[in-house]
């Protein structure tokens, strides 16, 4: 009876037809927040309660174990507490259940599954023993075995294996490997699995007659050999063998293609499963309309899709906003604004700002550093906690102090020097007797005493030669652009990871040297005042860590599945989305526009919209593009406002403004310009006594506009008698001081 209200009063007509199909394939697009796991657990419900199929011949297969436990719990709520579960779990997991089940049908009947870890040391093992050090890292070349495996059930088709004779010597060590250890690593579980059923008829007759009924969600992030699995799994002689087969997912959310998903599969299952019924879910549960209206006009400029158009019965006015900064910096100031307003009326953990790459958190995190806001990052970690940004610091703060032993330790081997752990735990030993000599002193010692020699020796040297002539009180920039070079720190990166993750890291780095720049630009001259600043941010966050209300920071990609009261949707520029990787490729650009739509849907009730005109790189602006997506977007959906023109306090104004709430209302003399504000001024008749003037409306940081120089930021600001008022602008073209009057205030 319980599952009979729901089935007649919580499912609306496409969703409960979805549910109610029981024979021959069926394909459920079940747009952006359309209730797709409510279709999926009611249907294999349906197929129990109302068809009396028997449990175990239901096959439900999901992406993450997280998925499969609220789709079980939500099945189980509607069984009777006796009654047994169909599968319901990851590909990985329930094809290790078959290798596991069928052991006589298997080439090595008796293996262990190889964890991350351990597939590390194999293949590092594999590296060193083959000299291919020098060629590629464990890391990487892991990535490499995984993507062929995910694409390809035979390595020899693979381009990628076609074009590198080292990785094809490299994969078959590994696989022999294996072999020799009985083991198997997560990828071999869905190939060894697919060749039971291409290689033993038996095997595939007496699954088809168990397993009447295969679910899978999420289809849109299934790779080629999960999309050949549910082949051999429903289908005999072109025909399908069970009674039905169910694809749910969501082409328009397709953004995993790094990790080998393909979006063709969801696309291709009408041909590849001929008669198929087609269901689109399109009424959205999650969002207010005008977001969905945004949401549909983007993706519409997708090739690549299954058309639709979601709705929503929840309708509202004015839920999103536009807004251009001058800079990162100033964006991040506005962002930290709008969260000070909105946390008058909705706990910060409603609230996420999302980005396109890990590198712009910095200067957001640096905001809300500033404005004493709680925060989190979501699948990653804090800007100065990430490795690469403590290596590259760990070099820095070794000059400031040059007793600083968790600095040594932690670079000494940073890249690799040849400097392992027995030559750690003599240096450790050494200094402690003698713990007034620096780390070089130190190290002088060890060589002169004959301690460390050869190669060690070499390296040791090395070492110490990249502190020379660097001292505390050097430009922050000029220290870390010395110590990168003599390092080699990028180019270890570079062989340390894979391409993506690489190049990942080395944003990071770059953004770091931004930082070091803009720290310049504010009066932080020396390595030392550096390191004390960015002390005090970690300091503030750390403060709030355990506040139980952070607003929530994280990239596109880690905010799939998730959904928010309010988003804020920042740097959307040329470049950063899409990045500047995808702009070749057409396929890759409507990848990054389905991360957009992915983004835009993720809000339920306001949406926020951000970017740069210029960002600052190592320390000069460069010009931002607005990006293309935006433009796709019509300007009655959602207005632009110009928010480089306004201080902190009208950023507040316009924020409340738009939330509904009331906020102190900024005083007449904020909005002028500063050539208006002297043009306002009254004369006087007869004898002026001198008065100094005191230029309230410029300050620090503030954006400027010259005729001639276009626009910068304020450095410094001087005064020079009673009337006359010098500004130090950083311009692109370089560092100007200009006369007040000859400004214009952004």
């Amino acid at each position: 009876m319980k599952f009979t209200n729901f089935l007649k009063n919580e499912l609306n007509t496409e969703q409960r037809i979805a549910v109610e199909h029981t024979k021959g394939p069926l394909l459920v697009v079940a747009g952006a927040g359309s209730g797709k796991t409510r279709v999926i657990t009611a249907r294999i419900t349906n197929l129990i309660v109302n068809h009396q199929v028997l449990p175990e011949q239901i096959l439900a297969l999901t992406f993450t174990n997280k998925a499969g436990q609220e789709m079980k719990a939500r099945i189980t709520n509607f069984l009777p507490q006796d009654k047994q579960l169909p599968f319901v779990g990851t590909f990985h997991s329930y094809c290790l259940q078959l290798l596991k089940k069928h052991p006589d049908k298997l080439t090595h009947p008796f293996f262990s599954v190889l964890d991350t870890d351990d597939q590390q040391k194999l293949l590092q093992g594999i590296i060193t023993r083959n000299n291919l050090k020098k060629r590629i890292t464990a890391k990487q070349l892991s990535y490499h075995i995984s993507q062929i495996k995910n694409q390809t059930i035979q390595p020899e088709e693979h381009p990628l294996y076609q074009a590198n004779s080292f990785l094809q010597e490299a994969y078959h060590a590994y696989e022999q490997e294996k072999a020799a250890s009985k083991c198997l690593d997560f990828d071999d579980l869905l190939i060894h699995a697919l060749k039971l059923f291409t290689s033993n008829k038996d095997f595939k007759k007496e699954f088809q007659q168990h397993i009447r009924h295969v679910l899978v969600d999420e289809y849109q992030d299934t790779n080629v050999i999960q999309h050949q699995l549910l082949h051999e799994m429903a289908k005999h002689n072109k025909k399908l063998a069970i009674d039905s087969v169910c694809a749910v997912g969501d082409e328009d959310q397709s953004i995993y293609s790094w990790r080998g998903a393909t979006v063709a599969n969801i696309m291709n299952f009408q041909k590849d499963f001929p008669k198929t019924t087609v269901i689109k879910i399109e009424q959205n549960y999650r969002s207010v309309q005008p977001i969905l209206d945004i949401a549909n006009q983007v993706i519409a400029n997708n090739k690549n899709r299954n058309p639709k158009a979601l709705w929503s019965d929840k309708k509202a006015r004015d839920r999103i906003r536009h807004c251009s900064y001058l800079s990162e910096y100033q964006e991040g100031i506005a962002i930290a604004q709008l969260l000070k307003v909105a946390q008058k009326k909705q706990s910060l953990n409603t609230i996420a700002i999302l980005y396109r790459t890990h590198f712009q958190s910095r200067a957001i995190e640096e905001a809300l550093v500033k404005e004493s806001i709680p925060y989190k990052i979501i699948g990653g970690i804090q800007f100065y906690e990430r490795k690469e940004i403590k290596d590259v610091l760990a070099y820095i703060r070794l000059i400031v102090n040059p007793f600083d032993r968790a600095s040594l330790f932690r670079i000494i081997n940073t890249p690799t020097r040849g400097l392992g752990a027995k030559f750690e735990e003599l240096f450790y030993e050494r200094w402690n007797k003698e713990p007034l000599l620096t780390f070089s002193n130190m190290i002088d010692t060890l060589i002169q005493e004959k301690l460390v020699v050869g190669k060690k020796k070499d390296s040791l040297q090395q070492f110490a030669h990249l502190f020379e002539g660097i001292s505390a009180t050097q430009k922050p920039t000029d220290a870390l652009e010395c110590v990168l070079e003599r390092s080699q720190y990028l180019s270890y990166v570079k062989d340390q990871y894979e391409l993506d993750e690489a190049n990942t890291r080395i944003d990071n780095i770059k953004e770091l040297l931004n930082a070091a720049a803009h720290f310049e630009t504010n009066g932080i001259k020396t390595i030392e005042a550096f390191l004390d600043e960015v002390a005090l941010m970690q300091d503030h966050r750390m403060q709030n860590t355990h506040d139980r209300e952070p607003v929530s920071l994280m990239t596109f990609h880690a905010a799939k599945g998730l959904e928010f009261h309010t988003v804020i949707l920042a740097g959307l520029e040329h470049g950063i989305l899409p990045s500047n990787r995808s702009l070749q490729n057409e396929d890759q650009i409507e990848e990054e526009r389905r991360l957009f739509y992915v983004g835009i849907t993720r809000a339920q009730e306001r949406l926020f919209l951000s970017r740069s005109r210029y960002r600052y790189t190592y320390g000069q602006m460069t010009d931002q593009i607005p990006s293309d997506f935006l433009k796709e977007i019509p300007n009655n959906l959602a207005l632009e406002h110009d928010g480089s023109r306004t201080n902190e306090l009208q950023q507040q104004q316009y924020f409340a403004q738009w939330l509904n709430i009331n906020v102190p209302s900024p005083t007449a003399h904020t909005v002028m310009t500063f050539g208006a504000a002297r043009k306002a001024t009254p004369r006087r008749s007869g004898p002026i006594q001198p008065k100094r003037k005191t230029s309230t409306r410029l300050r620090k940081n503030q954006p400027v506009k010259h005729n001639k120089f276009g626009v910068g930021i304020i450095q410094k600001i001087e005064q020079r008698g009673t009337e006359k008022t010098f500004v130090t602008v950083k311009f692109k073209a370089g560092i100007k001081k200009i006369d007040a009057q000859f400004l214009t205030i952004l």
